[in-house]
């Protein structure tokens, strides 16, 4: 998602140095790539020709006082205490990741002129981490992170980290952000909670190896047995679309609103479901709408780290599930509630091998004689502090409508998804960005949707709310 805070400044990032930053650790060794990795791989190969990175930023205020030797010896204890930050992909048949004993990561440092206020050394660093991030990652040739140190006035003020998204998710961030704050760093810009055991994590390895056990060959089958029936029961891909708009195939819409922040916790409050469900069940609501279908499929990110060995673990273990809904004669409080149900139910399935998973649509889709591509993706990500959940009335949101901003803007993620929503939720509110493929639906489809997708739940907030329009019986 690009940063929130704008761009940096007219002239973009100030010029830097490059430091060496040698590491040696472990053993080398070639490993299968995890289901997580292959997914992301497959991500990663489809947005390249796009120029999209896919790459996951973060940026660290460094306590005062850390030296740039002190943050390289950091950052190098970093990379041997996380294998997967030194490993690379190879291009075998499948492909595979080959973890590297020993290597040398280039850090760059650069220094604001000054004089330069806060505001404008922070602005300097969030456009040297979207230059980080800039190009796509080469997975085979480089390694999947890239750092850069920000100074000012003689004082070492940010770190800088791009990481490739078939080395870790935002999940897997958590331990590291946790090393980086104990060792020089102020805080971790989003920490979402701290790591929820003392157990290390699995290492990609391992994980790829725990893929291929009796167990795992278990939850593979129960996991396609529930996509089977989610896709035997989706909508066929939209046909005969309007042309898409001029430019770039694919467009970001963001949104930020206070009247569906108070909306989606208004609805959780009333239903006794999360604002995550409350979120799932609008997005399959307004798609039931269009097309008059009785069952709703979205695509959710199931994170995966429910086990102590893998909640700590420094490697994606995050994919899309399908979730399937039956929307026929529910008002929007029913639909709720059978979308957490639901999406329990596809949690609990769990994730499977993407080849055996594309293995199953295009059979289905064989049989059915339709395109079933079209499905969206919800990927709900909550921070540490959690949205305002309580009532509202149509007083309020009428208030708080004013207060609202859409936008369209770059990103440097891309997802193989007609329409993709990311949705970042905390105690601040809920920020949307829909990706929308214009090849599919144009623009101005992804306004209408967004501004649908409000409507409804502001509706269902204010007790005004009619039942979602379903479909046959």
């Amino acid at each position: 998602m690009a940063p929130e805070h704008g761009p940096a400044s007219p002239a973009g990032p100030v010029p830097g140095r490059t430091v060496d930053v040698p590491f040696a650790a472990g053993e080398t060794a070639l490993a299968p790539l995890t289901w997580s990795q292959q997914y992301y791989l497959a991500e990663l190969d489809a947005a390249r020709p796009y120029g999209r990175s896919l790459s996951i930023t973060r940026l660290y205020p460094l306590r005062a006082g850390v030296r740039e030797e002190e943050a390289a010896a950091v950052l190098r204890e970093l990379v041997e205490r996380y294998e997967t930050l030194r490993s690379r992909v190879t291009r075998t048949a499948p492909p595979a990741q080959r973890v590297h004993r020993q290597g040398s990561l280039r850090m760059t440092v650069h220094e604001v002129p000054g004089p330069a206020t806060d505001h404008e050394v922070r602005a300097a660093a969030e456009a040297v981490l979207a230059d980080l991030a800039r190009r796509p990652f080469d997975v085979v040739e480089e390694w999947p992170l890239r750092a850069a140190l920000i100074g000012a006035g003689g004082r070492t003020r940010f770190l800088a980290l791009a990481f490739s998204h078939v080395a870790v998710d935002a999940f897997a961030l958590l331990p590291v952000g946790a090393f980086l704050v104990d060792r020089c760093a102020q805080a971790d810009p989003v920490a979402r909670a701290a790591p929820g055991s003392a157990v290390e994590g699995l290492r990609p390895r391992e994980l790829a190896e725990a893929e291929t056990s009796a167990a795992a060959s278990r939850a593979t089958r129960r996991a396609l047995g529930h996509a089977e029936r989610a896709l035997r029961r989706m909508p066929a891909a939209p046909v005969g679309v309007e042309p898409p708009g001029a430019g770039e195939r694919y467009r970001f819409l963001r949104r930020r609103s206070a009247a569906l922040d108070l909306a989606v916790g208004a609805v959780a409050a009333r239903t006794g479901e999360s604002p995550a469900s409350v979120l799932t069940a609008a997005v399959l609501a307004v798609d039931a709408a269009r097309t008059v279908e009785r069952y709703g499929v979205v695509q959710l990110i199931s994170a995966n780290r429910l086990r102590p060995e893998t909640v700590n673990a420094v490697v994606p273990c995050s994919q899309p599930v399908l979730c399937c809904v039956d929307t026929r004669d529910a008002s929007f409080a029913e639909l709720v509630r059978r979308t957490a149900s639901a999406s329990l139910r596809a949690y609990a399935a769990g994730p499977c091998p993407p080849a055996a998973l594309a293995e199953l649509r295009t059979m289905v889709e064989q049989e059915r004689g339709v395109r079933l591509d079209g499905a969206p993706t919800l990927n709900y990500r909550p921070r540490a502090t959690p949205l305002p959940v309580r009532e509202t009335d149509a007083d309020e949101l009428r208030r708080a409508a004013v207060d609202a901003r859409t936008d369209w803007v770059d990103s440097a993620m891309l997802w193989q998804s007609a329409h993709y929503l990311s949705a970042d939720v905390d105690g601040s509110g809920v920020r949307l960005l829909l990706q929308v493929d214009t090849d599919v639906r144009p623009p101005g489809w992804a306004e209408r949707w967004l501004a649908d997708l409000e409507d409804l739940l502001c509706a269902a907030a204010s007790d005004t709310a009619a039942r979602p329009t379903a479909g046959p019986g």
